[in-house]
């Protein structure tokens, strides 16, 4: 059976139109399903975890990548199938997945063609996308082996599903097309400096280094330093120490035959 869960920026006027569009095509394929609709008070992780008691669910997200990437969290490990109908034309998951915008990703749900891919984990938190934090303050060490402390390197993003970039835009084509492995037992490491626009000023991102690990231990340079990691986006933030792996749950998602993994 199909569930779908609508963000709750979708109450906006200027969404009406693309939500109807999704709903006529989801009839016209015969993929209509229960409705659950984001609110103040109920988390997304509430909606997920009550319909994932139901015998293989399978649960769409329309909306936003933060919503999806919280929706996945909650279902890892179930017998459910996540899909995702991307409402913004800037989603770096839609890209990722293969998945048109709109009403055009309703074909992708309706083909159900499904990878399964697996999770990180940072202190015990899974995470389905990626998670960041500032490199400067940080000492790594990389599979218990060898440490890394950067020096000039601005940012370190560790990704199981995401774009191996900083920034959204790029100019380099392809460069948008560098996805990471989710299927794989390795996490990939990404250090350099997001790119920023000042005025009519543009800096590009820069890449010092890219690299695989199975596990990371991430630790202030200084004891009472503060290291906020930043996970799944902007989902929930931890401070280190941390120990970053690869988590033991997968789940079967959704893609498009443009998938870019």
């Amino acid at each position: 059976m199909y569930f779908y869960i609508y963000d709750s920026f979708l109450k906006e006027k200027k969404y009406k139109r693309t939500v109807s569009k999704i709903e006529t095509r989801l009839a016209s394929l015969d993929i209509s399903g229960s409705k659950r609709r984001l609110t103040a008070l109920k988390s997304i992780q509430e909606i997920v975890r009550s319909l994932s008691k139901n015998e293989s669910p399978t649960i769409v997200v329309i909306g936003g990548d933060k919503s999806f990437c919280k929706a996945a969290t909650a279902m890892a490990g179930t017998n459910g199938v996540l899909g995702y109908i991307p409402v913004k034309k800037d989603s770096e998951m839609a890209k990722v997945l293969g998945l048109p915008f709109g009403e055009y990703a309703c074909d992708i749900v309706s083909a159900r063609r499904l990878e399964t891919l697996k999770f990180g984990e940072v202190n015990g938190k899974k995470f389905f996308s990626s998670i960041s934090f500032n490199a400067s303050k940080t000492v790594l060490t990389a599979d218990n082996k060898y440490q890394i402390i950067p020096q000039k390197t601005k940012k370190v993003k560790i990704v199981n599903l995401d774009l191996l970039r900083f920034n959204k835009t790029e100019e380099e084509e392809d460069f948008k097309r560098i996805a990471s492995n989710p299927r794989d037992d390795y996490l990939e490491i990404l250090m350099g400096r997001p790119g920023k626009k000042f005025l009519f000023f543009k800096r590009k991102q820069k890449l010092d280094s890219l690299f695989f690990v199975e596990s990371l231990n991430i630790r202030p340079k200084k004891s009472k330093q503060k290291v906020e990691i930043s996970i799944d986006k902007g989902n929930d933030i931890i401070s280190a120490p941390a120990k970053v792996k690869i988590a033991n749950e997968n789940l079967s998602v959704i893609v498009g035959k443009d998938r870019l993994i």
